[in-house]
This record gives C-alpha cells, structure tokens and sequence, in this order.
C-alpha cells in the first residue's frame, strides 16, 4: 500500500488532526465533508475565463492551448467550531496515524528483535508470538537497558527490549543470548 493511498484512507476515514482555521482563526478539530472534483467540461468551452491570446512570428494571433494542472487529491475540510468548508489540497492536511494492531499484516511489519531500535508508531511483527503489534511507548531502564512497550492484537500490552549489545566472547553459545536478557531484566 503507498503512502499516499494510506494517507487518502486516513483523511476520508475523517481522522484528521486538529489544524488552524483561517474562518475562526483557532486551532480547531475538523471533519471531512467530500472529496473534490474535476470538472469534466474542457476548459477552452468555460465562458467565464477568456482565451488566452499568443502572437506568432508573422503577427497572427493564435488562441493557445491552456495546460491542464496536474490532478492533486484535494478535500473538502469542515471547521467543527465556525463551521465553514475549506478546499484544501492533500498536502495541507495533518492526518493522526495512530495505527491499530487490528489493522495489520505481518508482511507490512518489521520482525523484532532485541538488538534493533524502534520508534512509536513503528509496527513489529514477534515471530515467538505470532503477533503483530504496535510500539507506543519507549523507556530506559535504570540497569542501562532500553524497554518498548508494544500493543499487540491478542496479548495486549508487553515490554519488549531493544538495543540488546553483546559482547563477542558471549554470541558463540545460545544460551548467553538469554542469559544477557535475563540478567538486563534483573536489574
């Protein structure tokens, strides 16, 4: 799925974050109305706006042709506290992208492990768990250790570490691996 298409879910989904209104002038939640349009009429036929008039060499006068813009996702925005309906183009738009556990794939995850750094927001997938899941918190630990706390679907919340270092006369056995991790909780 790309980004833009996730970003176009979010905004008709109507999680959108709470931004400036230029009616009310404050910072105020919105809601999404409808998405805008083109019109399907040429631009030539509108007889509102005048040709555009190009000389040539000669000195003729040539009507020229008027670029289409490019076709950008554009939305209408309703102020939740003045009321009033902005058009505003995709870009303008702050969208709140809490992810949901439910709403993930595995192949959409990064696998976890210990040694790796993660940020909120990022989606994990535990292969000793099956499960995917959510990082929403991070902490240090006193001892030194890094802790995330990710949300998965069906466990709920777990602590989960990150930035595991080994030292290279413990990685040739197994069970230091463990024994490193225990020994890190411990403390």
């Amino acid at each position: 799925m790309k980004v833009e298409s996730r970003k176009r879910q979010f905004i008709l989904d109507g999680k959108i974050k709470p931004c400036y209104c230029d009616g009310c002038g404050q910072v105020t939640e919105k809601a999404f109305v409808g998405e805008w349009m083109p019109s399907d009429k040429p631009r030539e036929d509108d007889p509102l706006l005048p040709p555009p008039v190009k000389k040539e060499r000669g000195g003729k006068k040539k009507i020229a042709e008027t670029p289409v813009p490019s076709a950008e996702n554009q939305y209408w925005i309703r102020c939740m506290q003045c009321n009033q309906v902005h058009l505003l183009q995709e870009w303008q738009i702050q969208i709140d992208r809490e992810l949901s556990p439910d709403e993930l794939r595995a192949d959409e995850c990064q696998i976890y492990s210990p040694h790796g750094i993660y940020a909120t927001g990022d989606a994990l997938y535990h292969q000793s768990l099956d499960e995917v899941g959510v990082v929403r918190e991070k902490q240090a630990t006193g001892s030194g250790a890094y802790v995330i706390i990710v949300e998965f679907c069906k466990s709920g919340r777990k602590q989960l570490l990150e930035n595991v270092q080994l030292t290279p006369a413990k990685e040739k056995s197994s069970d230091s691996i463990t024994d490193l991790i225990k020994t890190k909780l411990r403390r």
